[in-house]
């Protein structure tokens, strides 16, 4: 029998927040944080010791709604630390602090895990019993009904219409990553409660990929592409993106093509000579390479420019190719310090880069900030043109041959500049580019399609090291 835990949010909404970025919703609930709460609910060492069993099991498979909506308010809330200046009128000596709370409404509101493998009844008994104790999940206004069940290991998971079924995966194909409890995590967690420290501190992440219910999301996703003025969603090339932050670093954009070479050397010695053709590039004509990227902060009034993480997009490739460059890629980890890389970059020295897939913040440096679908994209890097126009009015006609070349469809609105379009988009100089870029003219585009592109999108000469990277801007994307 498979031990069932289901969570049912009667308020219609989750109320929690992303560890490293409060002001973004928590989705799916993570297993670390339902594990929390039964141990808050926990009562004796019957019900410790069911606790601790469960951790021990491999993570839950997670079935939740797979669309959901997010929103966002702001207040001041009365701290519980007293102060003499004070500050509150009806709570004298202490203050108001503003506070932003963050919730989730989701299509639907019930949530299951799933812990396959034998369970005792007597476990499931103690594990129910602290379950219905449970009287939120997330912050106290999250309001739920938490209960456990047993049910038989060959009872098909069932997504329903709305929902979706995430199942804990291997890192190259993890598509989110949730928090989730592991041998010894309820110790943790009472040293934690002693220390008067987060539990959240104390959690690891595991990689999860979204098994989808099937045709009915499709028409649900064709629906919004015809609401949002398309025909479809035209799919990106790229179906992995792999981001490494910067660690303690703030390098300028004028940087990005030195970095994503120094990255591309890195990633071509861990294959030891056996790179295949999409990642060296030779032998593969007409087809995606992969693609080295610099992330600057763009996109939003405060934005500088600077690079936030560079970032490695692979094309659909055969699947031992696939598999070799994502080992490749995640082989450059530091073997004794967790998802850390130390780059050498000619004439700069070590770079220390971090890989951790959990983490949204900053949005600059997620791959779902550059992999979101938009019909309106707009330069980060400027574009280097594949010809020299004979003339500055021709400077369009060929943004649309690059757009072309890489099966881009036909734009139904095209700025090009010289400057900037985007706040915070590279101010590059000709000797910043490739060094096979050199000599080309680069410009800044703005490009409208008539439907949704999902990204990466990458356009130009350039595309593969550094510049051409377009952001996603306004409905679908992010507004500039």
């Amino acid at each position: 029998m498979a031990l069932v835990i289901t969570v049912r949010l009667l308020t219609g909404s989750y109320e929690a927040a992303e560890v490293d970025d409060r002001e973004r919703a928590e989705w799916p609930p993570h297993p670390a944080r339902l594990v929390c709460a039964l141990r808050g609910a926990a009562r004796g060492e019957l019900d410790r010791s069911a606790l601790r069993w469960l951790v021990e099991q491999p993570p839950p498979l997670v079935v939740a709604a797979d669309q959901m909506w997010s929103s966002r308010r702001e207040a001041f809330v009365v701290t519980n630390a007293r102060s003499t200046s004070g500050g509150s009128q009806t709570h004298p000596g202490r203050t108001n602090q503003l506070r932003v709370r963050t919730r989730a409404l989701p299509a639907d509101a019930s949530v299951a895990m799933i812990w396959a493998g034998p369970v005792e009844a007597s476990r499931v008994q103690a594990l129910d019993a602290m379950a219905r104790r449970i009287p939120y999940l997330g912050r106290s206004t999250g309001i739920a009904l938490v209960a456990a069940s047993a049910a038989a290991e060959d009872t098909p998971v069932d997504a329903g219409v709305a929902r979706a079924v995430y199942e804990p995966c291997d890192l190259l194909d993890g598509e989110v990553s949730l928090r989730v409890p592991y041998p010894g995590f309820v110790d943790e967690l009472e040293a934690q409660f002693d220390a008067g420290r987060q539990a959240w501190e104390v959690a690891r992440y595991h990689a999860y990929r979204r098994r989808r219910a099937g045709a009915a999301h499709a028409e649900a996703d064709a629906v919004v592409d015809v609401a949002a003025g398309g025909d479809g969603l035209v799919p990106s090339a790229y179906t992995d993106v792999l981001v490494f932050q910067f660690s303690g670093l703030r390098p300028q954009a004028r940087l990005a093509v030195r970095l994503t070479e120094a990255l591309r050397s890195a990633v071509l010695r861990a294959t030891g000579g056996q790179a295949p053709p999409a990642l060296h590039g030779h032998g593969a004509p007409g087809r995606p390479h992969v693609a080295f990227l610099a992330l600057p902060d763009v996109g939003h009034p405060h934005a500088d420019g600077h690079l936030l993480g560079l970032a490695v997009a692979v094309p659909e490739l055969p699947a031992p190719e696939r598999l070799a460059v994502l080992r490749a890629v995640l082989g450059l980890r530091h073997s004794d310090l967790v998802g850390v890389v130390a780059l050498p970059v000619p004439r700069l020295g070590t770079v220390e880069l971090l890989y951790q897939p959990g983490l949204v913040r900053p949005w600059g440096a997620s791959p779902q900030r550059w992999r979101r679908g938009s019909r309106r994209w707009v330069s980060a890097t400027p574009v280097v043109l594949d010809r020299y126009p004979r003339r500055p009015e021709q400077a369009v006609d060929e943004v649309v041959r690059c757009l072309r070349t890489v099966g881009l469809p036909e734009p139904v609105d095209m700025q090009v500049s010289a400057e900037p379009l985007l706040p915070g988009a590279a101010r590059l100089r000709p000797l910043d580019l490739p060094q096979h870029a050199q000599g080309r003219l680069f410009r800044h585009v703005a490009v409208t399609f008539e439907r949704r592109v999902s990204g990466p999108v990458l356009v130009g000469a350039g595309r593969y090291l550094g510049v051409g990277l377009l952001a996603p801007v306004g409905s679908g994307g992010d507004d500039a």
